[in-house]
């Protein structure tokens, strides 16, 4: 599911009127029992539970492909959702199926609100030049699922007219969406049976993955990125070099460039001054044939972390980071650009600080010029009376009428 597929289906359920047809949701207890349960037509709701459960998906949709997000292929179609998809009407036999598969392989320690709900978005049709007409043929029909933890509000005060002030009594809230998916996913502009959208904000629960999708489990952002920093750390990488490389990785995104394959990665390794002698070993012995998604191995700032400091510095600004030997020890060298605040208070660099006070002090001479230190030497002796002798302090000749 490529960027602008995924773009169009989030502002589909962003719309005022989305097109949902119906919400399931059902809470379930620490204990893993199902507690209250509630299939609703959307249009039954209020404005208030409206926004909430449409905020809900709108957050079950949301991330970076590759980081949060994965488009994933299946080895067979995912047919314990067929009849959930094609549910028009509360069917308990359908609902309670469901809902058994979830609470039987989601392992949690709070409490948690399940949330699915189908949606039927008729595709609008596409002329040539992008634009969208109003028919259109086809018939996008999904169900978009989301798991939203609980936890207990924190202790407060209150204040009512018969109690007065008095501890309030602590409600578990509904948190947003962490774990969840869309079956079938939109792929072309159509539904693609064959491949599933689905979404971790953290760990992939393995076991719900397994329940629904035969297919082997996405590889996590947090996984590439342990992967890829070993790779590099085997190509013995300068401090220099590690910077320049998130600059880069930034580029490739620009350009809409969001998978990386092992040649892709050794050009990047080069262009970065990297030496690549025992590149290709390394890289089929670490990454192997897990995807690289530059949204899991880019960050927006370089973090250069020593055992007694912390830099960061916009990856834009990389190439500026420099490294020097000075009386024998290393030093992480960054340039001053504006204003320097430490712990926020606004100070200047000590080299700057020595050049003002330089041309400060250049300035009052200028202004006033003082006798020189030897006339001065020559004032204040005991000898009150300045003769001919006295002038061979100076560099200029004495006068010959003195």
């Amino acid at each position: 599911m490529d960027k602008s597929n995924l773009v169009e289906i989030r502002k589909v359920i962003r719309k005022n009127d989305p097109p949902i047809d119906w919400i399931y949701s059902f809470y379930v207890t620490p204990d893993n029992e199902l507690a209250w349960e509630s299939f609703r037509k959307f249009l039954s709701f209020d404005e208030d539970e409206s926004f909430r459960f449409k905020d809900i998906l709108k957050k079950s949709l949301s991330g970076t492909q590759g980081k949060e997000l994965f488009s994933v292929p299946l080895d067979s179609q995912a047919e314990k959702l067929f009849s959930l998809r094609t549910l028009d009407e509360a069917d308990d036999e359908i609902l309670q199926e469901f809902a058994g598969h979830v609470i039987a392989s989601y392992t949690h320690t709070d409490p948690y609100l399940a949330v699915c709900a189908r949606i039927t978005y008729d595709v609008p049709g596409m002329a040539a030049d992008r634009r969208k007409l109003e028919d259109g043929e086809v018939v996008f029909q999904s169900i978009l699922f989301a798991i939203c933890p609980a936890k207990l509000s924190s202790p407060a005060l209150g204040f009512d007219d018969t109690e007065g002030v008095s501890e309030l009594t602590r409600r578990w809230t509904i948190g947003a969406p962490v774990e969840g998916f869309l079956y079938p996913s939109f792929n072309d502009r159509i539904g693609d049976l064959s491949e599933v959208l689905y979404r971790s904000k953290k760990e992939i629960s393995s076991e719900l993955f397994a329940e629904f999708f035969h297919a082997d489990l996405p590889v996590t952002a947090k996984m590439q990125k342990e992967a890829f920093n070993t790779l590099m750390d085997s190509l013995n990488v300068s401090v220099e070099s590690a910077a320049v490389l998130q600059e880069d990785l930034a580029h490739l995104d620009a350009e809409d460039i969001s998978v990386l394959e092992k040649n892709d990665v050794k050009k990047l390794a080069e262009r970065c001054g990297i030496e690549t002698e025992n590149f290709d070993e390394s890289f089929d012995d670490i990454i192997g044939t897990v995807p690289l998604e530059i949204a899991a191995i880019r960050e927006n700032t370089i973090v250069v972390a020593t055992d007694s400091a912390t830099i960061k510095v916009p990856a834009e600004k990389s190439r500026f980071i420099k490294t020097r030997l000075i009386d024998g020890v290393s030093y992480i060298l960054i340039p001053v650009d504006g204003a320097v605040l430490v712990n926020g208070i606004p100070a200047i660099p000590e080299e700057l600080m020595r050049t003002f006070h330089s041309e400060s002090s250049s300035e009052i001479t200028e202004a006033v010029e003082p006798e020189p230190a030897d006339a001065a030497v020559i004032a204040d002796s005991e000898t009150a009376v300045f003769d001919k002798s006295d002038a061979a302090v100076f560099d200029e000749d004495f006068p010959e009428d003195f």
